[in-house]
């Protein structure tokens, strides 16, 4: 019986704990990233790719981080294609990577410390009502990645 009521007290605290977070992820000490938009879809113009780091750029820059030059962190932008029960479906993903070291083998490898994605109904748009669903999706993950970012980072 108390086995029951520590699995109970500690699916409560975790349940608790994830309520109040915006996501698992946790976003702090990034001085600096590399921005990348890898577009993969043969829906949305290679033009919008511009437009996608204008946008990054200044949400950096309101978070105050830099961008300029390389970094081992690389905040990006995926975009592909997807067809799921024969529907067209438009993948966004907001991704951070960077070298991590493994506690039990001391090995750097290269992993993904934040992820986010939206999907879009790409059935029946035409390439503007796309590139518009693209846009705002772009504009609500780097919302939710700001207001995490600041969330984390408050002292």
């Amino acid at each position: 019986m108390t086995r029951l009521k520590k699995i109970v007290f500690f699916t409560l605290l975790f349940s608790l704990v994830s309520l109040h977070a915006q996501s698992m992820f946790l976003l702090t000490k990034i001085p600096k990233v590399y921005l990348v938009v890898e577009n993969y879809s043969e829906k949305i113009p290679m033009s919008l790719k511009e437009d996608i780091y204008e946008e990054m750029r200044i949400i950096s820059k309101d978070l105050q981080i830099d961008t300029s030059g390389y970094s081992f962190r690389t905040l990006g932008f995926m975009i592909n294609d997807t067809r799921i029960a024969g529907k067209d479906i438009l993948t966004v993903e907001l991704i951070l990577g960077e070298e991590v070291i493994r506690l039990d083998d001391k090995e750097n490898v290269y992993a993904l410390t934040y992820q986010k994605l939206k999907y879009i109904d790409a059935q029946n748009k035409d390439d503007d009502e796309l590139a518009d669903a693209l846009l705002e999706n772009i504009d609500l993950l780097l919302s939710e990645f700001a207001n995490q970012y600041k969330e984390d980072n408050e002292e």
